[in-house]
Order: structure tokens, then C-alpha cells, then sequence
């Protein structure tokens, strides 16, 4: 999910004429920083000033259960697509590496 995706969300939430007093979860998916690093030297394979992973850092077990109404108001009022993924959110936000 990305900055844009929440900032749709909460222009949904105000403009939509079913949102009332409702709780919408901006949230994707779970993460860890593993995959974060392992999307980063993909993006950038040259770049040897990339940590490397936590020891042990094992997978994330949260269950999000709410995403749906978010992805739906994305889907239907925004026209997106559904979520940014986390590689599109690093891709965007990482500098470009020489």
C-alpha cells in the first residue's frame, strides 16, 4: 500500500455518499524486512550498500481480515487496479542508484 492509495482512501471516505461513521483499513498485505531487502537488490543489483536481512527474522503471521472494503472504494471509486504492491512503494520512493 502506498501513500497515494491512503490518500484515496481518505478522499473516498469524505466523498463517498455510503461512507458513514466507518472504519476503512489501509492496509495490504503483511511484510517483513527480509522481503523488503530481498525487493531492493532486485531493483538495485548493483548497489553493495545494501544491508543485508535480520538474522532469523522469520515470516509475519498478522492476518489482515478488513482489507476488502479499502481495495473495493480503491477498485470502484478511485479506479485502481487494488493495492500498490510493496515493490511499486519501493520502486517510487528509492533514489536512483549509480
Amino acid at each position: 500500500m502506498s501513500v497515494k492509495d491512503a490518500a484515496y482512501l481518505h478522499i473516498a471516505a469524505l466523498l463517498h455518499p455510503d461512507i458513514k461513521s466507518e472504519r476503512i483499513f489501509a492496509m495490504a498485505a503483511p511484510f517483513n524486512w527480509t522481503e523488503v531487502v530481498e525487493i531492493i537488490r532486485k531493483i538495485q543489483p548493483d548497489n553493495h550498500k545494501i544491508p543485508g536481512p535480520p538474522a532469523d527474522e522469520g515470516r509475519c503471521l498478522h492476518e489482515f481480515v478488513e482489507v476488502s472494503r479499502g481495495e473495493k472504494l480503491l477498485k470502484e471509486f478511485c479506479g485502481q487496479p487494488g493495492w500498490t504492491s510493496l515493490e511499486d512503494c519501493l520502486v517510487a520512493g528509492l533514489p536512483t542508484y549509480e
